[in-house]
């Protein structure tokens, strides 16, 4: 059984990459326009004179012009000019991967954990990560459970980890070592939905991979705790409550019934709230409340640059998601006090 897995929860754990480059003139050629990604945010490099420029570029052809095989290309050109660099390494492992060439990744991703860096863990801890998922494409199934025991050792509070060695000890016919798997998952992501590692755990993702967990718990006949309300559930609903809130606001006073009784449901909410163990920082209820409304933002400038193009500014359409917008904002601005 798969699980899904959010990216983010993985970079969450992982830390950035430093490369010391050298200089080398070279010459490259113009890229046509054409191939580039309409949306793309990733710069090309104005030139390629050192190993960070072609790490650069690196990324460019993996994000703007979607190829992977040229992307490995300009990470070799960084290898050859810092071979001691990981960060060519890795991202070089990384476009393998998407080629599908899962053996050259490992060969890649080996090479950071053999450099045996004590001042960069974090470099080996992301580089066996990496090499578990390439050895699980190779079906080699016991490289991979010793790779995942290294990245749960780097880290004992990430659930993915527990749960892919779980599927690998299953896959084996390791029940034992697979039950403990999964009961280690399943604390860990009820302990993101409480909240107890702060902002960032508390998505409906880890709701969902929680359900699953417990679902194969049950399948292999263990029993499980029932559903509970967990406090990411309620602190989500605060959040969608207060950015609906804050649009009301925009068409209604704050003394007008629909207000009133956002305030109500808010104050259910928080009652709610105060009876979840562990309590939650509210640093916490802030991010999440803000990012709700960074979400709602980005959806009305896509709604308004569709508009602006039939309407002119002072449309009350386009003017309504301005005064919503800037409702927004100012939710925003206060979650920072």
């Amino acid at each position: 059984m798969k699980f899904p897995f959010s990216i983010s929860s993985f970079l969450g754990y992982a830390s950035s990459f430093v490369l010391v480059g050298f200089s080398l003139p070279l010459v490259v050629a113009q890229i046509p326009a054409s191939n580039i990604s309409a949306d793309c945010k990733t710069l090309m490099p104005p030139h390629l004179n050192s190993a960070d420029d072609f790490i650069g570029m690196g990324h460019f052809q993996e994000d703007c012009q979607r190829d992977s095989q040229a992307a490995v290309s300009s990470f070799t050109q960084a290898i050859q000019l810092n071979p001691k660099a990981e960060e060519p390494y890795y991202h070089r492992g990384n476009a393998y991967y998407k080629l599908g060439n899962y053996k050259a990744a490992v060969e890649d991703y080996t090479q950071i954990i053999n450099q045996n860096n004590t001042d960069r863990l974090s470099s080996r801890w992301t580089a066996y990560y990496q090499r578990s998922r390439a050895y699980e494409k190779l079906d080699e199934k016991q490289k991979a459970i010793s790779d995942w025991t290294e990245v749960i050792r780097g880290s004992n509070s990430f659930a993915e980890a527990y749960i892919s060695r779980g599927n690998l000890y299953k896959a084996i016919g390791d029940k034992e070592s697979a039950i403990a798997d999964y009961k280690a998952a399943e604390k860990l992501l009820q302990q993101y939905l409480d909240g107890v590692f702060g902002t960032g755990m508390m998505d409906a993702r880890y709701q969902e991979m929680l359900d699953k967990v417990r679902n194969e718990l049950s399948n292999m006949g263990i029993d499980t705790p029932a559903p509970q309300i967990t406090t990411g559930i309620i602190l989500q609903s605060i959040a969608k409550i207060e950015v609906e809130r804050a649009l009301n606001l925009a068409r209604f006073k704050p003394q007008a019934p629909t207000i009133q009784h956002f305030y109500a449901q808010l104050q259910d909410l928080y009652k709610q709230l105060a009876n979840t163990q562990p309590q939650v920082d509210k640093g916490v209820v802030k991010n999440l409340i803000s990012n709700a409304a960074y979400q709602k933002i980005e959806d009305f400038e896509i709604e308004r640059s569709q508009l602006i193009k039939k309407f002119t500014p002072d449309h009350p359409a386009i003017r309504l998601i301005d005064t919503q917008t800037n409702e927004l904002e100012a939710l925003i601005r206060r979650n920072r006090v």
